[in-house]
């Protein structure tokens, strides 16, 4: 049974804008998570930015002895995953700026005769903290996931006079942070003390507690987390006097999205502040992708507007050096499909979609227009690296709307391609 080898790289060219960093990470980790070993034999080693190539090396040297001694079974696949990244990594002269990280394994192919040994790189787009090597049934992939960064962070506080709870939605998860209590007495005078003192001292003492609440919101949503929104709740009157009057932190006053009533202001008044946010929260998306579709849609709407739409556009105006911004969805059907021929190098391209197996047939049945050889290395392109490599020919930039959301709706309408010009093309 041969074993035939494959290295991919995934890397971002300094320029590369964080949707597509984020886009090409969400891909690469969806290629590993369904691929699984044999045996305890698939490779996961992430190597911060301060380990050298050579201390990385004589770790995995070390490693392979131990390994081998106690897993016999696999020991050959084993073996050769981790001689392949030793010598992946001779390749480097240096660990980059984020780290490195490397995942090796032998897979079953389709015909369940022979197996590929893979190795997939991974610049992370953020740098990693420690050094890891991990060997099991799949690839250890958690450090990754947490550089995912889902565009809506939303901040949610519920609050009453007696007591405020604030909570951070970070994507799908919802996490409750704190709960802050006033000591405020309720409306009633008690005793010998007249109602107006009384109200007076109440009043004060709400007053001083929504600067506390207001303290807390920016400490949590500020300086703890950076929410690109607000939503505030709770029962009666209170939740507005607070947001009417001078405490709120000026940046969180612009990121508040909503307020609605709740049953509570506890941890349970924040759950509920979000189940009654959730037909809201679904149409919203982050502010970068709200400024550019914006932007898009207001071009697009003028006479001599510099907005195009549909995929051929965008790249005819990448060609030609006219695109600003290049902007797709994330969940395109379309692949670009290369062909090279094994004879002579002549490369040739299709843009196919769902029925791609077809198109790759079809253009591998034909003969090299150059040399009438018939075969051919053929590859598969995402389309965002087809415009991310046209773009830095010309100093574009790409930017991928991949939130659910109002502005990714409006995208998908015009095909799922378009671009801001930096002039009208004649």
């Amino acid at each position: 049974m041969g074993a035939e080898k494959i290295t991919h790289f995934y890397g971002c060219q300094m320029s590369t804008t964080n949707s597509v960093k984020q886009h090409k990470l969400r891909k690469a980790i969806a290629d590993l998570s369904v691929k699984e070993g044999r045996g305890k034999e698939f490779i996961s080693l992430y190597i911060p930015q301060k380990t050298s190539i050579d201390e990385a090396a004589g770790f995995l040297k070390k490693e392979s002895v131990s390994r081998l001694e106690r897993d016999i079974a696999v020991k050959g696949r084993l073996q050769g995953a981790i001689k392949e990244v030793i010598h992946h990594l001779k390749q480097h002269d240096e660990i980059s700026l984020n780290g490195l990280a490397i995942f090796a394994g032998a897979s079953v192919t389709n015909d369940l005769e022979s197996e590929i040994l893979s190795v997939q790189e991974i610049v992370p787009p953020e740098p990693l903290s420690s050094f890891l090597f991990e060997v099991d049934h799949h690839f250890r992939l958690e450090p990754l996931r947490e550089m995912l960064r889902d565009q809506r962070v939303v901040g949610l506080i519920a609050l009453e006079t007696k007591e405020a709870s604030f909570g951070i939605l970070n994507g799908e998860r919802l996490d409750l942070l704190e709960t802050i209590t006033s000591g405020i007495p309720g409306k009633t005078a008690k005793g010998g003390q007249s109602q107006r003192r009384f109200e007076r001292e109440r009043e004060m003492e709400v007053t001083y507690f929504f600067h506390r609440i207001a303290e807390h919101a920016t400490k949590a949503f500020l300086e703890n987390h950076k929410v690109n929104a607000l939503i505030v709740g709770g029962p009666g009157q209170t939740k507005n006097d607070f947001l009417n009057g001078d405490f709120l932190h000026y940046e969180l006053k612009n990121a508040l999205l909503s307020i609605v009533d709740t049953q509570t202001a506890g941890k349970e008044g924040v759950r509920e502040v979000f189940n009654k946010s959730c037909e809201i929260l679904n149409n919203m998306c982050g502010p970068e992708e709200k400024a550019i579709m914006q932007r898009f849609l207001a071009e697009l709407g003028k006479q001599n507007g510099l907005a195009v739409c549909g995929l051929d556009a965008v790249l005819d105006g990448l060609k030609k050096g006219a695109v600003e911004v290049a902007l797709l969805i994330d969940n395109s059907d379309l692949t670009e499909i290369v062909a090279t021929c094994r004879k002579c190098g002549l490369p040739k391209t299709e843009i196919a979609d769902k029925k791609r197996i077809r198109a790759e047939q079809e253009m591998i049945s034909r003969p090299c227009e150059r040399c009438s050889a018939v075969g051919y290395t053929v590859e598969e392109r995402d389309m965002v690296d087809v415009l991310e490599d046209a773009a830095s020919r010309t100093d574009a930039r790409v930017e991928v709307i991949s939130s659910e959301s109002e502005e990714k709706a409006k995208l998908a309408a015009f095909g799922g391609f378009a671009a801001l010009m930096r002039y009208r093309q004649s």
